[in-house]
């Protein structure tokens, strides 16, 4: 008898084993997958990010926002964690990369192409900055404000013929400031960081910059961008949430006044055409501007 429970236990054995084995090794596989589908997705959304962090009119805080880790990630910044964010970084470098390549052909072949673009993606963002405040538009503060904000940007920055500057243009100082004031304000909803450095008079130079790996502009540009990211971020963030409605008009006439720098001699049809392709893209992208996670 012993000796048959043996051979009925190592038959059922032998039959169970394989069921056992496939189970433990879909098991395995979907766990590998879904951590697969996990990192990858992270990848990806750093390099919606970084695309964002280039092109002037998308904001890389609205994208965010958007991707559901808003609230996390200005948290986690304040308290120096960026390891739950490596794939993200990752990601957004090659993004960044990636669009300023892109960026720099075009501007060096193709210049009334990418102007045109840029010049409705930041003609778009106006309103998109402003969101709901519009209301107060006729209030004498916001007012006044977004008329300062147009006429420092319109006839001190870009005008051709200024003889006023704050920095000498392109300049290492120059390359740090532009750097932690666009990264302290890319977090906030609706606002770009890059439409900051077309502000300052300091876009084309960036986008040089890292086109043609100058070393030094690229250290004083991080530098400030790490000073501005966790220096900075928190307060504007915090300044903005009391203040929304001042700022906001104050940012949206900083941009509206730096089309300027965009305008062609004659403007035609193709970069009208261009202009609104790029407004079409930042309207299509604030309607998929959900609610913000809590």
């Amino acid at each position: 008898m012993p000796d048959e429970k043996m051979k009925i236990g190592s038959v059922l054995f032998c039959e169970g084993f394989p069921a056992r084995f496939a189970n433990l090794t879909v098991t395995l596989l979907t766990s590998t997958l879904t951590e697969g589908a996990v990192l990858i997705t992270k990848l990806v959304e750093g390099i919606l990010i970084g695309v964002a962090l280039v092109l002037p009119g998308l904001s890389a805080g609205t994208i965010i926002l958007i991707l559901g880790f808003y609230r996390n990630l200005i948290d986690d910044l304040a308290a120096f964690t960026i390891r739950p964010y490596y794939l993200h970084l990752a990601g957004a470098v090659l993004g960044t990369l990636a669009t300023v390549y892109a960026v720099s052909y075009l501007f060096q072949n193709h210049n009334r192409l990418i102007t045109g673009f840029i010049f409705g993606l930041l003609i778009a963002s106006v309103p998109t900055v402003l969101g709901n405040q519009k209301k107060y538009f006729l209030r004498p503060l916001p007012l006044l404000l977004g008329a300062s904000g147009f006429y420092i940007s319109w006839f001190l920055v870009c005008s051709p013929t200024q003889t006023f500057t704050v920095l000498p243009p392109g300049g290492l100082f120059h390359f740090f400031l532009g750097g932690t004031l666009a990264s302290a304000t890319m977090l906030l909803p609706g606002v770009s960081g890059s439409a900051v450095l077309v502000i300052v008079n300091l876009y084309d130079d960036v986008i040089a910059a890292v086109r043609y790996w100058q070393w030094l502009k690229l250290f004083f540009l991080s530098a400030g961008f790490l000073v501005g990211l966790f220096g900075l971020a928190r307060l504007l963030s915090a300044l903005y949430r009391r203040y929304q409605v001042e700022i906001s008009f104050l940012l949206a006439g900083l941009i509206a006044g730096s089309t300027r720098a965009l305008l062609p001699v004659e403007i035609d049809l193709l970069f009208i055409i261009l202009a609104g392709c790029g407004a079409v893209a930042v309207f299509l992208l604030t309607r998929l501007h959900g609610k913000p996670e809590n």
